[in-house]
């Protein structure tokens, strides 16, 4: 790179933007761009490759066929055998193809120079059209995943450093194209099969587009910082002169794009505002001039007064590989239109009710716009239509947000990319309104802070939206402020239930280990209603002593010489050991029921347990008695009773019995789900009730070992539930996970799909205008 190629074209960018940049400052600011995409993408495929031996072989294991198998197979054995390759090819290829799409300077090599003919065609074999078009399909998935206007900035500050008006969609230097083709070479020098590259391919896509959004990030922040194009505000404007040749009868549509457009001399898609404060325009690329027909294309299906047509139209401008830009170029809205909704805008301030502004924002749409407009209002409409119905959203959120429905038209008409594209300001704001309003540990009474909150946010989005999409900005500013204050609200709710929760979760981690000693010290001959109340109750009592220091007056090694004594007590006998038992067991019995009591067992489980103890402990004097006891020594137990009457456990003999007591119950593993495994605090789960009822709550605590989880529910919900309890639940479907849910994206998914309710939906708001 030299200051030669920058100079070239400074001249014109100086008098574009009414300021003189210095050459070797653009240079500089280049080559400062190319060293932290390279270092970064470096970073990128050394972490992508360490991650690719686990990947590339749980996929090949699930791989249904044997080729697809091996494919997968052999790509793994290519990365671990040439991995220190793949990185430095990869490094050079791209440096390569960055100085290339930068200058624009035709093919990388000679011999690709050479590979293509005088007039620029060349035979294309049928292996080397399905590689293409395999990559075409990574690069379009890597694209879908990049933040447009992060996109839009790279292009337009690059650009401007070159004096270039743009750099188009799939030519920029850190476009997906060129990632993926800088990978494509250095994998190609291996000479692999082409299933092997292709399936190597494939496993860096999802790797290639978390690393590009990283990358398209710092680039932009780096350039703004330097004063590059700090500001880019989209600015759509389309001229007469944009037409396609033939869509001349198109043009003389009133809905048509071209026809809507001012007659300025070139398509200008985005205005860039620079430090001095000059505005620099940018022509439209040549993959924009597509997008622009396809809304010729949208037109003409508008045309055909039918349903189906109607349906196609809508799914086209909810299709984001068409319309998902911030920059897209659009037809201009109609200003009687406009004007109509400002007026209607102004009245909804003192309006309550929504279906009145349905029928009016129908109607003034079809005497004031094009069916472009009218197909506008009624997707947006029956967005508003889902929000209503949605039975989540309580309702008093649900009216503040009908409240927006002329803001929502407004900006739909202004910025066509509403159906499209998630990031578009006014539907960021409703996903944000409903994310919040749907949780349900939060406070949505009518006179509570948060919906009056939402109402404040409203009242001051009705107030100062005219036609700049940045007022959604502030909102969101405002309403992230409320949803901290509301997040402060629910902690200290949940303060006492979570220090509750946080105490159940150290005395889980002592019961386990109270567990633990427990089976050090079980005998195989132990019976099993013993081993039943040693685990279930006296491990708590243990736990209890543990945390606590005490446990109705016994510690923790008190307690546990109780345990031993009672393990002891219903070994087999022999009849020295009947006077032994005698001793003990008033001085066991009487602390065992201290400490039952300071746990909680029930009364009748506590009688009934004692009652099977004495039963036990009189047939075994009976057996000793008489010698049945002899045919199992007590040597065979790890507690021994001393003539003093202490209980005495020998450790080694507990390590040989400990496998054997495990298998009656002890030291079993935290019960498995993958569904329990993947919540997240703030999942929301819905489960049934003894009685059957349905609730959904808030997964408003996990503890650090995941063994304890607190669900809440606001205002009289909490309740600290155990792993083990949980997993049953979803496995016994009591319980699910509820999924994340947005009213925009559902309608737009029911239109895109032919779902009959939506198109029944629409069918009813034209029927409201009379249409």
């Amino acid at each position: 790179m030299t200051s030669a190629d920058v100079r070239e074209s400074s001249a014109a960018a100086d008098e574009s933007d009414g300021e003189q940049l210095d050459p070797r400052r653009r240079l500089a600011l280049l080559e400062e761009c190319r060293d932290l995409v390279l270092a970064q993408l470096s970073r990128f495929i050394d972490e992508a490759l360490d991650r690719l031996s686990i990947e590339l072989t749980i996929t090949a294991m699930k791989a249904a066929g044997r080729e697809s198998q091996q494919a997968l197979l052999d790509a793994l054995s290519l990365v671990r055998m040439h991995r220190n390759d793949i990185e430095y090819r990869f490094r050079q290829s791209f440096a390569q193809l960055f100085e290339q799409r930068l200058f624009d300077r035709g093919p990388a090599t000679p011999e690709a120079a050479a590979s293509v003919p005088p007039g620029g065609l060349a035979l294309v074999d049928e292996s080397a059209m399905e590689d293409r078009l395999a990559i075409d399909r990574l690069v379009r998935r890597a694209r879908r995943q990049l933040d447009p206007d992060e996109v839009l900035g790279v292009r337009a500050r690059m650009a401007a450093l070159l004096g270039r008006d743009w750099f188009d969609e799939d030519d920029y230097p850190a476009s997906p194209e060129v990632v993926f083709e800088a990978l494509q070479r250095s994998i190609d020098e291996l000479e692999p099969a082409t299933e092997v590259r292709t399936a190597l391919l494939q496993a860096f896509e999802p790797h290639v587009a978390t690393s590009l959004a990283g990358v398209h990030a710092s680039v932009n922040e780096r350039l703004r910082s330097q004063r590059v194009l700090p500001t880019i505000r989209p600015r759509p404007v389309v001229s007469a002169d944009a037409r396609r040749p033939d869509s001349t009868a198109a043009a003389q549509r009133p809905d048509s794009p071209a026809a809507t457009a001012p007659g300025a001399q070139s398509v200008v898609l985005a205005a860039a505002v620079g430090p001095s404060g000059a505005v620099r325009d940018f022509a439209l690329p040549g993959e924009r001039l597509q997008r622009l027909h396809a809304f010729d294309d949208l037109v003409e299906q508008l045309s055909i007064d039918q349903e189906v047509a109607r349906r196609s139209a809508a799914r086209m401008l909810s299709d984001p590989d068409t319309f998902g830009m911030a920059d897209l170029p659009m037809p201009m809205v109609r200003p009687p239109l406009i004007a109509a909704l400002h007026a209607l805008q102004s009245s909804s301030r003192e309006r309550e009710g929504a279906a009145p502004l349905v029928t009016e924002l129908l109607d003034q749409a079809r005497s004031k716009g094009s069916s472009l407009d009218q197909l506008t209002v009624e997707i947006v409409s029956l967005v508003f239509d889902y929000i209503y119905a949605d039975r989540r959203l309580p309702d008093p959120v649900k009216q503040q947000l009908l409240r927006l429905q002329v803001v929502a038209v407004k900006a739909a008409l202004l910025d066509r990319s509403f159906f499209a594209r998630r990031q578009h300001p006014m539907r960021r704001l409703i996903d944000r309104v409903t994310d919040l309003a749907t949780d349900p540990d939060a406070d949505y009474g009518p006179e509570s802070t948060l919906v009056s909150g939402v109402a404040g946010i409203v009242d001051w989005i009705l107030g100062n939206f005219d036609d700049d999409l940045g007022v959604f900005d502030g909102a969101m500013a405002r309403f992230d402020a409320l949803a901290h204050a509301e997040g402060e609200r629910r902690a200290a709710r949940l303060l006492e239930l979570t220090r509750q929760a946080e105490r159940m979760e150290a005395l889980a981690v002592a019961q386990e280990e109270a567990s633990a000693e427990i089976a050090l010290r079980i005998d195989p001959v132990t019976p099993a209603f013993v081993r039943e109340f040693l685990y279930k109750w006296w491990s708590l009592a243990l736990a209890h002593a543990r945390i606590s220091g005490e446990c109705g007056g016994a510690s923790w090694t008190q307690a546990l010489q109780s345990a031993e004594m009672l393990i002891w007590s219903v070994a087999p006998k022999v009849p020295e050991d009947i006077p032994r038992l005698a001793s003990l067991l008033p001085r066991m019995i009487g602390p065992m029921l201290s400490s039952l009591k300071a746990v909680g067992i029930a009364d009748d489980e506590r009688q009934r347990f004692f009652d099977e103890l004495l039963r036990w402990h009189t047939r075994a004097i009976e057996d000793a008695k008489i010698g049945a006891g002899r045919s199992m020594p007590s040597a065979q137990s790890a507690i021994r009773i001393g003539d003093d009457g202490v209980a005495r456990f020998d450790a080694s003999v507990g390590e040989v019995l400990q496998g054997a007591a495990r298998r009656h119950g002890a030291g079993q593993r935290p019960a498995e789900n993958a569904d329990v495994d993947a919540l997240r605090r703030g999942d929301l789960i819905e489960f049934a009730d003894e009685a059957g009822s349905t609730h959904t709550v808030s997964i408003a605590w996990i503890s650090p070992t995941r063994k304890l989880f607190v669900l809440s529910r606001f205002p009289d919900f909490g309740r600290p539930l155990d792993r083990a309890t949980l997993v049953s639940w979803f496995a016994t479907g009591r319980a699910s996970r509820v999924a994340p849910h947005s009213a925009v994206d559902s309608a737009i998914d029911a239109i895109s799909q032919d779902d009959p309710v939506a198109a029944g939906g629409a069918q009813r708001l034209r029927a409201s205008s009379g249409h």
